[in-house]
């Protein structure tokens, strides 16, 4: 965060937790408890298992990636989404305010923009560490610093009338139990929202990369550097793979005790730049055009996010910084004609009488 201290709350509306959940952070006094510097970059300091970074650069680039599935997507969610959302977040007649829950906020950007269009209810940003704000958020926006790992008992059962996760699974170890824990917290009628960006990267015919050594025909700096990231990972938290799950998890919970009124997965395949045939002729959706520029800025700057963990890895920094060099390289000159796909889920509302 700018400057000494920062602080959110939200003291005039009814809390969705029994503390009053509102973080200060004072840089001079407390930095050291939260934050740490590994290899370079400023990554969190109280979970060893997720160590991509937490400082402005990585924040910065989930900003990009955060406009880059706003284009992709629609909007803050997906379309199919809007009735439900709309619906949850419809000022109550009990008097209660509504409140929105975002796990694993990053940058914060997607709560904030929530914040701003649903102005009369209470937004929640959780994550390992604080934001960096560029500007003050909206008042009616609360974030703390908390480990998801460690469960969502810190708020009150049927509180939240939305709940968003986004592109979190490579930091949790039983997402499974989180999904469970998320259904535990939304109120009847609320909506649970989930985005997977596949860390599998896949060729101009939406097919994984076949593997292949430096030099020989199919290798991709890109798909070397982000299945280096992805297994240093995994090989801290057995489920950063949690991804290839999701939607499977979420008809299970349905089927066993925690109903949907809707489930299931959708997918929209988002090339790394503008390379398509549909991206460069006459009649091109700007939505379209501007989601694949932005995955193409996102991936650039991947193997920067993902240095710390592969040098902690075991890798020379010379090395690491060779591979790097090659994948911006690849990304900027779209050398390789590649495919991101973005799994999620409609809309996932929790049943009025469930």
């Amino acid at each position: 965060m700018d400057g000494e201290t920062a602080s959110q709350s939200s003291a005039s509306r009814t809390p969705s937790s029994p503390r009053t959940s509102v973080y200060s952070f004072a840089s001079s006094v407390d930095k050291h408890l939260i934050l740490r510097e590994l290899h370079g970059r400023i990554v969190n300091n109280t979970n060893d298992n997720y160590v991509l970074p937490a400082d402005g650069e990585e924040h910065g680039r989930l900003d990009v990636q955060h406009e880059m599935l706003k284009a992709a997507l629609g909007g803050l969610y997906v379309r199919q989404a809007a009735p439900a959302v709309r619906r949850a977040l419809a000022i109550r007649k009990d008097g209660d305010s509504n409140a929105i829950l975002d796990i694993g906020t990053g940058s914060g950007c997607w709560v904030i923009d929530m914040a701003k269009q649903y102005p009369h209810a209470e937004a929640v940003g959780m994550d390992l560490a604080p934001p960096n704000f560029v500007s003050p958020p909206p008042a009616n926006t609360r974030f703390e610093c908390d480990d998801a790992n460690h469960g969502l008992t810190q708020y009150f059962p049927e509180s939240f009338d939305i709940v968003h996760c986004r592109c979190i699974t490579i930091g949790i170890t039983d997402y499974r139990s989180l999904l469970e824990q998320a259904y535990s917290v939304l109120r009847p009628g609320g909506v649970l929202l989930t985005v997977d960006c596949d860390m599998l990267l896949y060729t101009e015919n939406q097919e994984p990369f076949p593997p292949a050594q430096e030099g020989e025909p199919g290798f991709s700096w890109l798909n070397f550097v982000t299945g280096s990231g992805v297994q240093a990972l995994a090989n801290r938290n057995p489920g950063a793979k949690a991804f290839q799950n999701t939607s499977n998890w979420i008809k299970e919970m349905g089927e066993n005790g925690c109903p949907w009124e809707e489930s299931g997965e959708r997918a929209v395949w988002i090339p790394l730049g503008p390379w398509t045939e549909e991206l460069q002729g006459d009649r091109v959706k700007r939505s379209e055009f501007i989601a694949a520029k932005l995955m193409q800025e996102d991936f650039t700057s991947i193997g920067a996010s993902l240095r710390p963990i592969l040098v902690a890895s075991g890798n020379s920094e010379e090395e690491v910084d060779r591979w790097l060099r090659e994948q911006v390289a690849e990304v900027r000159e779209m050398r390789v004609k590649t495919y991101v796909k973005v799994s999620k889920s409609p809309a996932c509302a929790r049943y009025l009488n469930a």
